[in-house]
């Protein structure tokens, strides 16, 4: 399993063993284990961060990255949580994901699904577009 973070400027990748330390310890899954896609920043989760063991997954580079990415959070922002895997931090799903962090987290209050249909529109590779009829055709 996979488990990507996103905060305003940061991505952070887990698998297996640190994905589940990091959504168990951190975050709070409901009773199927899901987590919430859009977590907003508690200072608990910090702490939380800052007692993970050494262990399942979680070595010291893994969790100064959690640490790091937590600190670029002020409480009550929004970040990001899901499946991706990111490999290439200037693709277009990467991008995609860090505007839609960036549109939760800009002071309008936005919903998720209005941040994503706003990130969808400006990042062209994830726009949704309505089937064009072809010129002189019956549709």
């Amino acid at each position: 399993m996979t488990l990507s973070v996103f905060t305003p400027s940061q991505i952070i990748s887990l698998e297996d063993g640190a994905a589940d330390m990091f959504m168990n310890t951190i975050l709070t899954p409901d009773a199927s284990r899901q987590i919430q896609a859009v977590q907003t920043y508690r200072e608990e989760m910090m702490a939380k961060a800052i007692k993970l063991p050494l262990t399942n997954g979680i070595d010291e580079v893994k969790k100064k990255m959690i640490l790091s990415g937590l600190a670029d959070l002020k409480e009550g922002e929004r970040f990001l949580c899901n499946g991706a895997k990111i490999s290439d931090l200037d693709s277009p799903e990467a991008r995609y994901y860090l505007r839609l962090v960036s549109y939760l987290n800009d002071g309008k209050n936005r919903s998720p699904q209005e941040a994503q249909n706003m990130a969808r529109e400006e990042q062209s590779e994830f726009a949704i577009r309505s089937k064009e009829t072809e010129p002189g055709s019956s549709d």
